[in-house]
């Protein structure tokens, strides 16, 4: 491996679908648990135009943005240009921005709007803005970014601002991932060769995202409901669930993915998940998390007691 391919499965719209099994939740797929969610928000698309404005932040290729899309304008945001020309392919009419996450809400604030999305999603994204508030990770390795409390200074207010870009009623939408899950507690081994994770570790980041939102809560400027749900990444076979891993969780990183005992050690995770038929069925984990803007007590009452 190379710096040349260092995080080249989020820079490379054909490497990231290549590499990318699909994962699924009580037979869901990760993007139908969306779709599913916002038709318990706003019912069913339809197929009919709808009026909302959207704000998928890390949207990739735009892999889970069509959820966002049945109900109105879509504008997506990511860090890395080959993704945003593969959305721009996808959704043509749709806004798009490159730039990383902690800049793109710090400069939508700045620019009066606030108050100006009906739904701002964040897919498996946000996890990695936040990890940079604290680190920086190239293929030379792993470097703290100064003071742990500037950075969670910083982590917080990305996360306050999502719902700040929020309307009065709008609703935040995201899938973040369970760093307690048989994969992500491999992740966490293998990552922790390099460097220790910031903080309380793998779930620092999600800690965040969780106080940030009960505070809003509390602050009564909305209600939040988190649903953790295990599930199955399935890779086709042994060698793309190593890819999987190699390229999706390790970014191929050369102090990883070249040494023989990472390697051996990942063979052995996928030889212990591999069923009968030859695909590998990667035990997983997803938090779907809903936090609704201005939610009042009452919405919670049966119709009757209404």
């Amino acid at each position: 491996m190379s710096v040349e391919t260092f995080n080249i499965g989020y820079k490379n719209a054909d490497v990231y679908k290549e590499m990318l099994p699909p994962h699924y939740y009580g037979g869901t797929e990760d993007t139908d648990l969306v779709a599913e969610l916002l038709e318990e928000i706003h019912g069913p698309a339809d197929g009919r135009p709808r009026d909302l404005r959207a704000l998928d932040l890390g949207c990739g290729p735009g892999r889970a943005s069509w959820p966002l899309a049945r109900y109105g304008s879509l504008h997506g945001a990511d860090k890395s240009e080959g993704m945003i020309e593969r959305f721009r392919s996808a959704f043509p009419a749709a806004e798009a921005t490159v730039g990383d996450t902690e800049r793109v809400v710090a400069d939508l604030l700045a620019e009066g709007r606030a108050g100006s999305y009906d739904l701002v999603g964040s897919f498996w994204s946000l996890n990695y803005p936040l990890l940079e508030c604290f680190e920086e990770t190239s293929a030379d390795g792993v470097v703290s970014v100064g003071d742990p409390e500037a950075g969670l200074v910083r982590a917080r207010r990305i996360v306050d601002g999502l719902t700040r870009l929020l309307t009065a009623d709008g609703h935040l939408v995201m899938l973040f991932f369970d760093a307690d899950s048989a994969e992500q507690r491999l992740v966490t081994e293998l990552w922790e060769r390099i460097a220790p994770f910031p903080g309380t570790g793998r779930d620092y980041t999600w800690r965040i995202v969780e106080d940030v939102l009960l505070r809003a809560e509390r602050e009564g400027r909305g209600t939040l409901d988190v649903r953790r749900l295990a599930g199955v990444a399935v890779a086709e076979d042994a060698a793309a669930a190593r890819e999987w891993f190699r390229v999706g969780h390790l970014n191929t990183f050369p102090g990883l993915v070249d040494d023989p005992e990472v390697i051996a050690r990942i063979d052995a995770f996928v030889a212990g998940h591999t069923a009968e038929d030859g695909r590998v069925m990667i035990p997983s984990g997803v938090r779907l998390v809903h936090f609704r803007a201005g939610a009042a007590a009452a919405d919670h009452l049966p119709a009757a007691a209404e």
